[in-house]
């Protein structure tokens, strides 16, 4: 629900998710999850939200922008965006729409109505994919290798390791 009283907070209700697909097998290949973001940027440059190197991406080439509960897509890159076979300026989106970032681009599948995903996880696997495909969370892995790092059992066996290595020495 929106926080009426602070027009500026993000609405906890928004949830989406974007899907790069494999365009010779149709089945999502990466995908990004969003929670209460009403402006998801696409592009080639590091601070995209989705962010894809490829020669046919712009460095800012879409937005996926929700205004009072609407969503629409929005071209900024100089390739185009291409929905349907249409190259469009903005489109509004009444559902899950798959679009394509310039006409030799990568397709992209977005769904306004994706359930938020539980991203307690650091490993996540897709049953669904017939191969063994799985997406590791980095910053997530990074997090909890520090927090057993600085345990006090990790540090205890540091101490106790030290201390057979002094004792062979």
């Amino acid at each position: 629900m929106a926080d009426l009283s602070n027009p500026n907070a993000p609405d906890s209700s928004l949830h989406a998710a974007i899907h790069l697909m494999d365009s010779a097998l149709g089945r999502p290949i990466r995908s990004w999850q969003f929670s209460g973001q009403p402006l998801i940027s696409i592009g080639r440059a590091d601070d995209r939200d989705v962010q894809i190197s490829d020669p046919y991406v712009s460095r800012n080439h879409a937005e996926l922008r929700n205004q009072c509960g609407q969503w629409s897509l929005v071209s900024l890159g100089r390739h185009g965006v291409i929905v349907q076979g249409e190259t469009i300026a903005e489109i509004p989106i009444q559902g899950e729409t798959t679009f394509r970032l310039g006409s030799s681009g990568p397709t992209l599948r977005f769904d306004p109505r994706a359930p938020h995903a539980d991203n307690r996880m650091t490993m996540m696997f897709d049953s669904t994919v017939g191969e063994n495909m799985f997406e590791l969370d980095h910053s997530k892995l990074q997090r909890e290798v520090a927090e057993i790092a600085d345990g006090d059992y990790f540090l205890e066996l540091q101490r106790r390791a030290q201390q057979l290595r002094q004792q062979r020495q």
